[in-house]
Order: C-alpha cells, then sequence, then structure tokens
C-alpha cells in the first residue's frame, strides 16, 4: 500500500531516516514531504528530489503519515500549530525521546494514531536499529509500512511502550557511547607512535568485526573475552585496567542515565 509521507523537522533523524530509506529504494522521493523552520536545513532535502512545504501545516494536509521529527520539547508547540491539520485518517510517527503515545493523544485532542519508534544514527548508512509500539487504532497496512522505514535500512524490535525509554538507552544513545570508545582506542595509537590514518582503520575494523563476532559466534560475550585473553598476556593486561578503572560500571551508569533523562522528560 502506498503511503504519502511528510516529515516535521529537517534535523538529523530525520536526515538518517530519509537518506536511508531513500538509498535502499524503500519509498520513492515524490511520496516524500518536508518542512523546518530554518529553511537552510532544506536545501540538501530539496537536492533529493522530495516536496519541500514552506509550512507544517502543508504537510500534515499532503500526507498519510507524518514523522515528527523535531526536538522532544517542541512536540507541544509544533502539535498545537498543526492540530486543526490533524484528521482520524492520518498517522503520526512519533520519534521523539520520552514522548509517549499518551502525550501526542492528548496534545492532539483525541484518539488519534500513534505510532512510537525510538531509532539511532545508523540507519543512515543501512544498519540502524529501533524499538517500536504502536497505538490500537493503527492499522496493520499503517504499522508495517512505517516499520518497514528501519527494517529496510537495519532492524526494528516490537516492544511494549513501557520499554521504550530502555531503547532509548541502549541503542538510540549508544552509538555517541561506542564513538567515544573508539576515539580512545584510536587516540591511544597515535600516541604510541601510529599514524591517525592507520590508527583510525585499525580501529573501525576492530569495532566491526567485533560486532560481528558477538552477532555470529556460538559463543556467549564473556567466552568471546576469554578467548581473546590469554593468560598473563597484552589483552588480560588491558582488561585489568579496564577492571581497575570501573570501566564496567561506566558502561552500564551510561546507558542507565540516558534511560533515566529519557523517563524524566516525558514527565
Amino acid at each position: 500500500m502506498s503511503f504519502r509521507v511528510g516529515f516535521i523537522g529537517a534535523g538529523n533523524i530525520a536526515k538518517a531516516i530519509l537518506t536511508g530509506s531513500l538509498n535502499s529504494g524503500y519509498i520513492k522521493p515524490k511520496n516524500i514531504y518536508i518542512y523546518d523552520i530554518a529553511e537552510e536545513k532544506l536545501d540538501i532535502f530539496a537536492t533529493y528530489g522530495v516536496g519541500v512545504c514552506k509550512t507544517a501545516n502543508s504537510v500534515m494536509n499532503h500526507c498519510d503519515i507524518i514523522f515528527l521529527t523535531v526536538k522532544p520539547q517542541c512536540y507541544g508547540e509544533v502539535i498545537e500549530s498543526v492540530k486543526e491539520d490533524m484528521s482520524a485518517d492520518k498517522c503520526i510517527v512519533d520519534v521523539g525521546a520520552g514522548v509517549t503515545i499518551d502525550f501526542v493523544r492528548r496534545a492532539f485532542g483525541f484518539d488519534c494514531k500513534v505510532v512510537r519508534v525510538m531509532p539511532n544514527t545508523p540507519i543512515m548508512y543501512s544498519n540502524g536499529t529501533a524499538g517500536i509500539v504502536r497505538s490500537s487504532l493503527v492499522s496493520d497496512d499503517e504499522f508495517y509500512f512505517v516499520k518497514g522505514f528501519f527494517d529496510s535500512n537495519g532492524i526494528s524490535c516490537v516492544v511494549e511502550e513501557d520499554l521504550i525509554d530502555v531503547v532509548t538507552g541502549v541503542s538510540g544513545s549508544a552509538p555517541a557511547f561506542v564513538f567515544r570508545f573508539a576515539k580512545g582506542i584510536i587516540s591511544a595509537g597515535i600516541d604510541r607512535g601510529l599514524s591517525p590514518e592507520t590508527a583510525e582503520k585499525l580501529a573501525i575494523n576492530t569495532i566491526i568485526g567485533s560486532a560481528q563476532m558477538i552477532e555470529k559466534s556460538p559463543l556467549s560475550i564473556t567466552e568471546l573475552i576469554k578467548m581473546v585473553a590469554s593468560p598473563n598476556g597484552t589483552t588480560e593486561a588491558g582488561l585489568k585496567f579496564l577492571d581497575n578503572s570501573g570501566f564496567d560500571n561506566s558502561v552500564y551508569g551510561a546507558v542507565s542515565a540516558a534511560i533515566d533523562r529519557a523517563v524524566e522528560l516525558k514527565q
């Protein structure tokens, strides 16, 4: 089934979703409309061949499914500005961290159709991850069409809404934590004599290869660690340093802090 799809907000998450979906061929540019208050953000989308709108209301009027890709704290204001153009046959896609389905329905003033998604930015390179949940009135056609944006560019997991905040920490925010980890590895390599290019190449492929081992190996993560760490070897020395530095607690704490902030945002 074909739907006309709108995006209100042309920031990083809209760019990630659209770039991946257009590159994969999941949707044609002619079926997409987008608006942002900052006109300069729309220039790149115009090169994609999508419909660039002058108002958020125009997006609402053109589209069947509307992604609200603005900052979470802007949801109330944006919905207030377009609620007169909302109707029972339209479906809202909520990607705001901490923005609940109930909040969206109350802001529009009726029991409208909402799909809530927590995606991450690697969707831009067709390797994203998303948690997804729908309100009761969303049809199967609508739900699986929205889900297809994320399945065509990675994976999506259907979860209960009360677990979306956990998804936010585990996959939504976690790319930044992985980037910080990679930055540390690269910096150490450079400081000890490698060229920046060589250090970056080694670190990137090591992270990719390690992730594939977790995915494909029959061994558990704990067993994989033991496989690499020979007794009294180099890896064991590094692991002992991580243990002494409280590495596991830091990672756990970072993910938990992201989850807690997502909970705070919806209050």
